[in-house]
Formats: structure tokens, C-alpha cells, sequence
């Protein structure tokens, strides 16, 4: 009785044993884990630092554009309706994926911001080329937004 009572012992102890190593490790993982975290809120300290700077810097150009007057500006040339399909836009008809209508948004306003197109103009571009439902849907969309005083955009 009493060898096992010994051999129980033992056991519990190795468990007991094993049970601390686990706590030692996880322990150790924490600790790493803290040491990530630290880092990580040191460098977005750093970051911020260096954005406080950045925005501060900009401030001061700011202010010094308006005691020396702001930079000639190049005109910009009125883009007429052929200039913008000399680039070949393509139409849009609306039976395409969302992703698909987003990437031919994305493809006019590449188009406009090169040719620094007036904001005016680009609701006009764009809406020439919508095609079939998609023209029918805008028109419906236009009058409601209209009718509501929505801006129209």
C-alpha cells in the first residue's frame, strides 16, 4: 500500500511538474506577445510623431503661400464631350458585377482627373455613357432626386 501511495505521489508530482511547465511556456508566450505589443505601440507613437510633423510642415507652407501669394496655376482648357470620347470610354449598360461597374467608374475618373476635367462636365460624360436600362434607371433616379431637392451628383 504504502509503494503505491509512493507510485501516486510520484505521478501527481509529475503531473503537478508538467502542469508548471505548460504555465512557464504560456507564460513565455506572453511575454512575447507583450513585447510585440510595445513595439508595435512604439512605432505607431513614432508614426503619429512623424504625422504631427508632417501636418505641422504643411501648415507652415500654408501660411507661407498665403503671405507670398499662391503659384501660378497652368489654365485649364474647357474639355469638351469629343475630347473625352477621343479616349475611348467604354459604354455601360449595368449587366455587369459590381466589381465591373466600379472598375469602369474608376477607368472615367482616370480619364477625368488626367485631363483635369471640370466637375461639372463629369456627371455629363459619364451619363452619356450609360446605355439601355442603366440610361432609363439614371433618368428615374435624376427626376426623384430632382423632385426631392437632392443634390444631383
Amino acid at each position: 500500500m504504502v509503494a503505491a501511495m509512493a507510485q501516486q505521489s510520484v505521478a501527481m508530482m509529475q503531473q503537478h511538474e508538467a502542469s508548471m511547465q505548460r504555465q512557464a511556456a504560456s507564460l513565455e508566450q506572453q511575454q512575447a506577445v507583450m513585447q510585440q505589443m510595445e513595439a508595435a505601440r512604439v512605432a505607431t507613437k513614432d508614426a503619429h510623431r512623424q504625422h504631427m510633423e508632417t501636418l505641422r510642415q504643411l501648415e507652415e507652407n500654408r501660411a507661407a503661400a498665403l503671405v507670398f501669394g499662391p503659384e501660378p496655376r497652368p489654365a485649364v482648357r474647357e474639355w469638351s464631350l469629343e475630347d473625352f470620347l477621343k479616349h475611348h470610354p467604354a459604354k455601360f449598360d449595368g449587366k455587369t458585377s459590381p466589381d465591373a461597374a466600379d472598375q469602369w467608374l474608376k477607368d472615367l475618373e482616370r480619364i477625368y482627373d488626367a485631363k483635369m476635367c471640370l466637375a461639372e462636365n463629369r456627371l455629363a460624360f459619364s451619363v452619356y455613357m450609360l446605355t439601355g436600362e442603366v440610361e432609363h434607371w439614371w433618368s428615374s433616379t435624376r427626376s426623384i432626386l430632382e423632385e426631392s431637392d437632392e443634390p444631383v451628383s
